[in-house]
């Protein structure tokens, strides 16, 4: 099974980007070939979608990339270094590359390909809603991961 998984918080505003596109593809009924999974901020139940049953995995979500507000790349968990400050490992805050290389030691087979879409937010504020920025590109985001996940080669690729 392949699986799109969208992550962040709705009271975040742009950090809901994740949750966004999951539920847009689910609603319209885009998920052909794949299971779209809405996994709020519960980053360690990501861990349950990364077994041997498991051909691919693309998470969405928000990520502060350096590039402009609204743009969004795919990148592997290896090409990338977490900035966050925390100093272990916590189920009180989210690290995504942490809860992944916690699921690479724990697991007893190799993981599935992983790849990320990094979507850079224009705004982040502790409120509900999404900027202007993001909810006028939502469509496109949800095409270019939809495509990426439902290519044949899902996981082998890193960027578009």
């Amino acid at each position: 099974m392949r699986y799109l998984i969208g992550i962040g918080n709705y009271y975040g505003r742009d950090d809901s980007i994740g949750l966004r596109i999951a539920e847009h593809i689910g609603e319209a009924g885009l998920d052909r070939g794949f299971r779209v999974i809405d996994l709020g901020g519960n980053l360690l139940d990501l861990v349950h979608y990364l077994d041997a049953e498991s051909e691919a995995v693309l998470i969405v979500d928000s990520a502060r990339m350096g590039i402009e507000p609204g743009e969004y790349a795919f990148f592997t968990p290896d090409q990338v270094a977490s900035v966050k400050g925390s100093a272990g490992f916590s189920t009180h805050e989210g690290d995504l590359l942490k809860v992944l290389e916690f699921a690479a030691a724990a697991a007893t087979s190799p993981l599935p390909p992983v790849t990320i879409m990094g979507i850079e937010p224009a705004e982040l504020a502790d409120e509900p809603g999404i900027s202007r920025t993001l909810e006028t590109q939502l469509d496109e985001y949800v095409a270019a991961a939809v495509r990426f996940i439902a290519a044949d080669d899902a996981g082998t690729e890193s960027a578009e």
